[in-house]
């Protein structure tokens, strides 16, 4: 309404939308190992005419209904039409006596979207879009396997057999109560009988004596062995067991690989159909509503395009102003996992991964003045993340002006980068200084080679020098358990853990097509930026190397101290952490070093039946927690360009966390804390901080409650 003139009334706007959804799902178990899954959704749209439609007055309502009535039978007007579908093949490995400790499973899936352009502007056409994927998944239990060999089965059940019995016992109660022509041989009373000479010792030659003592030695030897036998009670011998662990120390191993293929289509003219097809057309269009790419799972051209195919068969609109990209991306992802157990007690984890991803882009489109579908200003961009190793450069020490022995060896590896380069383009040629002409000290693959080599400790080669290249290399966390064994500490340890994790990622960000990058017929680069270096295909704008050890070293114990007679757990904790993260910026030639290291110390303790000095409350339990943590921080900006280190920001953070909870009732529980944090910054543009929070907690659990 109005609020200036309150008799003016407004037209009334009717909006309108009827939408017909229909969606449709298959599940079709082919064999009991491969199955097929087919789901489509699509989404109608039903045009209306404008204005009011009322049926109890009748205005509108008649047209509205022949309007509706008609459109039934076409099934509206298409806005959306999606559909999936996947094959998944579980292999037969199951099946195989050699192989059933093996799993496997290979899946296909793919998917298929055309979707309508604005209404009000058909010019403009619609999009069709498609995806493909191949995902591979495996595990192998590899004590399955070792458990096919009775004698490393029992090295893995610690000398068990499988019925729980131990070695040396009958196999068959029943025969060998029953006897038989072999019952006295195999009688190990009967075999371990000392022997009987055969004639008085007096009364044998020199030949005989000798004869007989062999005898003796022989049977002495096997009693010895009969009696250690024993000792073991069926365990199996110490050495070869530890022999047979440390060689079946891979215990599973896990992996999955999937491929990812899509591609984009803008300014399709044409309508859907049943599964996407459209009645008037050609099977052109049936690669592509089945998932087909321009690539094959190899990452190759197969000479497969849906741009010139619908080009050519005048399924796409005539419009130079078309100003969405052509678009083909590819994604590779690669994980692995696996444990293993060299000793009792002791368990490692390991795991690799590798994520690659790149995206094609260019307008195909109509072009007036040539009068044919053009691709125009095709542009790449890729990712890249992967594990890697390099902690043997993470514990080196900064100088009095924070220089660092790694930064120095990338200024130095710069001039060996460079010859490996230049050596292999016939555009360039040694100079005086040592470099190579087009490849100077800041050219982008140089400085790329010389930092991916210096902070990972490798030498320089073709593969060290480009991350996409390198080798997805193995991260790992180790637990160690076994100390509370040992006979000195059962009667002292509850328990107690050694533990000890490695992590390192390394993220490349920004890779993209330089425009400016020319090559000669050879497909050598030979452009050159104002610096008078090669200007490189890909421009990158940064990679990151992350490392942690989180913790270096770590140590878990529950001590047992006995109080009133009752043993009771003081719990303790130790960690040391150390990080660092290097970004290596393309823009300015510059590193940045975030390096850092923690110390955490922690004590627990349960004091039992508490009596609080107030209140008629029954003794209840107080549990007492400490943790302290030094933490130092410390940023340094490397310049390449002029070899400089500088120091930019930093801090030592002292936190104190603390708490002590009191059971009132098994409802309630009261919660005294303390947390302090104390922060001195190492640079002067910064000030010490602190901070502190204490106080009360009431904590009400409502479970149980009636």
């Amino acid at each position: 309404r109005s609020t200036v003139d309150p008799s003016f009334t407004f037209r009334p706007v009717y909006v309108k939308q009827f939408n017909w959804n229909r969606s449709y799902n298959l599940g079709w178990d082919l064999t009991r190992k491969l199955k097929f899954q087919f789901s489509a959704t699509n989404r109608s749209l039903f045009q209306e005419a404008d204005g009011r439609v009322d049926r109890r007055s009748g205005e509108g309502f008649q047209e509205f209904a022949d309007t509706v009535g008609r459109q039934l039978a076409t099934f509206g007007t298409p806005m959306d039409y999606t559909h999936n579908y996947s094959f998944s093949y579980n292999l037969p490995l199951d099946q195989i006596p050699a192989t059933d400790w093996i799993n496997a499973n290979v899946k296909y899936q793919g998917t298929y979207n055309w979707q309508r352009g604005p209404l009000a502007q058909p010019e403009f056409g619609n999009t069709i879009q498609n995806s493909r994927s191949i995902n591979m998944t495996g595990q192998a239990n590899f004590t399955n396997l070792y458990n096919k060999v009775p004698w490393l089965k029992r090295v893995v059940s610690d000398g068990r057999s499988a019925r729980g019995g131990i070695r040396g016992q009958a196999a068959n109660p029943r025969k060998s109560a029953t006897g038989g022509s072999n019952s006295t041989s195999n009688n190990p009373e009967t075999s371990l009988k000392k022997p009987e000479p055969p004639k008085p010792v007096e009364e044998m030659t020199e030949k005989e004596k000798k004869k007989w003592d062999r005898t003796l030695k022989k049977w002495e030897r096997k009693v010895k062995r009969e009696e250690k036998r024993k000792k073991r009670n069926g365990k199996v011998h110490p050495i070869a067991g530890f022999t047979a662990r440390a060689l079946m120390s891979v215990r599973n191993v896990s992996g999955t690989y999937s491929i990812t293929n899509g591609t984009v289509l803008p300014g399709y003219n044409q309508e859907v159909g049943v599964l996407g097809f459209n009645p008037s057309l050609s099977s052109g269009l049936g690669g592509f509503i089945f998932g087909q790419q321009r690539y094959d799972v190899y990452g190759r051209s197969n000479g497969y395009d849906i741009a010139t195919t619908a080009a050519g068969n005048g399924w796409l609109v005539q419009n130079e102003a078309l100003n969405r990209q052509y678009t083909n991306t590819r994604n590779q992802t690669l994980n692995l996992r696996s444990t293993l157990q060299p000793i009792k007690d002791l368990s490692i984890e390991l795991s690799v991964n590798r994520t690659y991803s790149t995206s094609e882009n260019e307008f195909f489109r109509w072009s007036e003045a040539d009068q044919e579908f053009q691709a125009q200003s095709p542009f790449e961009t890729r990712t890249l993340t992967y594990s890697n190793v390099s902690f043997s450069s993470a514990f080196t020490t900064l100088g009095g002006n924070f220089e660092s022995s790694v930064f120095d060896q990338l200024l130095a590896n710069r001039q060996e980068v460079s010859q490996l380069l230049g050596s292999q383009n016939p555009n360039s040629s040694q100079l005086a200084s040592g470099f190579y002409d087009g490849y100077g000290d800041t050219q982008q693959d140089v400085v790329i080679g010389a930092f991916m080599t210096s902070f990972s400790n490798r030498s320089v080669d073709d593969r060290n020098i480009n991350p996409v290249q390198n080798m997805p290399l193995p991260n790992w966390s180790l637990n160690y358990n076994g100390l509370k064994n040992f006979a000195f500490m059962k009667d002292k340890l509850k328990n107690f853990v050694i533990r000890h994790s490695y992590s390192n990622t390394v993220s490349v960000s920004g890779m993209q097509t330089n425009l400016n990058a020319t090559t000669d017929n050879s497909g050598f680069v030979n452009s050159r930026d104002l610096n008078n270096n090669f200007v490189p295909g890909m421009v990158v704008q940064n990679i990151a190397i992350s490392e942690r050890f989180s913790p270096l070293i770590g140590l878990d114990a529950t001590w047992l101290i006995k109080t009133k007679g009752r043993p009771q757990g003081l719990i303790t904790k130790f960690e040391y952490k150390k990080d660092r993260n290097a970004t290596l910026s393309l823009n300015n030639n510059q590193v940045t070093e975030i390096l850092g290291n923690e110390w955490v110390i922690g004590t627990g303790y349960k004091f039992t039946k508490v009596k609080l000095p107030f209140g008629k409350l029954e003794p209840s339990d107080l549990n007492v927690r400490v943790d302290v943590s030094f933490r130092d921080n410390l940023t340094v900006i490397r310049k390449i360009s002029e070899e400089t280190n500088q120091a930019t920001a930093g801090q030592q953070v002292v936190s104190i966390r603390s708490s002590a909870d009191y059971n009132l009732n098994k409802y309630l529980v009261v919660s005294f804390y303390y947390d302090q944090t104390l922060n001195t910054p190492k640079v002067t543009t910064s000030f010490p901080t602190g901070n502190l929070s204490t106080g009360l907690r009431l904590r009400f659990n409502l479970a149980g409650v009636n």
